[in-house]
């Protein structure tokens, strides 16, 4: 199953955010800024407790930004298209991973819907050969999929065989797999490969699509850099107040 591991994690960064999880990223990020930027100037008097506000204000901004995981999650399921999977038939599934592996550097050959040998798709790249049966379920992919697949190794004299599909497998089929060194390619591995490798989005260029990404990366990236502007100010600090409190305590 280690050898699988290069299908299933191929996102290049980190996926575009949802527009609220990124304004309010901007937004806590910008508010916990100036609040470290304004303390200092008003260090004693009666704005002195604006330095411990800072304090506030960081998990303010830590709670605002609680909301990206989720949006990355849901981000990468809308870009996947794996409502679209579902509703597809078995050979519009099987033209979906045609594309797929196609991306990732594959000459594909589909074998058509008979005297296939128990392979959907033959994947070929630097001399590799892989052999691919594709499930569109609706419940969970048994170990006649294992089997199908087994045999079509031998035919095909393929080096991996791999199960793709937008459901789980059973536990049967997953220990078969293991035995048989079948790699599975299931539901959420499948979310991860399309939402990487995404059909057009509604005409959107590649620039655009890019501009998005990197647009949510800054965002994330100037969250981090304020989180640690922070933490060096507090520690700084401390450092600063440290031998006033020690003195107070000879006293």
């Amino acid at each position: 199953m280690g050898r699988g591991q290069a299908f299933r994690a191929r996102t290049s960064g980190i996926r575009a955010v949802g527009p609220p999880a990124a304004l309010a990223a901007l937004g806590s990020a910008a508010t916990a800024a100036a609040a470290h930027v304004a303390a200092p100037l008003f260090h004693g008097g009666p704005w002195a407790w604006l330095g411990d506000t800072t304090f506030v204000v960081d998990v303010g901004a830590a709670l605002g930004v609680l909301g990206i995981p989720t949006g990355l999650r849901a981000e990468r399921v809308r870009r996947s298209g794996i409502a679209e999977v579902d509703e597809m038939s078995g050979g519009e599934f099987e033209g979906r991973l045609e594309n797929l592996f196609g991306d990732l550097g594959f000459v594909v050959t589909r074998t058509g819907a008979s005297g296939d040998f128990g392979a959907d798709l033959v994947c070929e790249r630097d001399g590799e050969r892989v052999v691919v049966q594709a499930k569109r379920y609706e419940g969970s992919v048994g170990i006649e999929a294992v089997q199908q697949v087994v045999g079509a190794t031998r035919y095909y004299d393929a080096g991996r065989a791999l199960v793709v599909t937008n459901s789980a497998c059973t536990p049967a089929a997953t220990a078969l797999a293991h035995v048989h060194d079948v790699e599975l390619v299931e539901r959420d591995a499948l979310v991860r490969l399309l939402a990487a490798h995404p059909l057009a989005e509604g005409g959107a260029t590649a620039a655009a699509l890019l501009g998005r990404e990197v647009a949510a990366g800054a965002t994330l990236a100037g969250f981090a850099a304020v989180r640690l502007f922070g933490l060096a100010w507090w520690i700084l600090r401390a450092a600063c107040r440290a031998p006033f409190v020690l003195r107070r305590a000879r006293r």
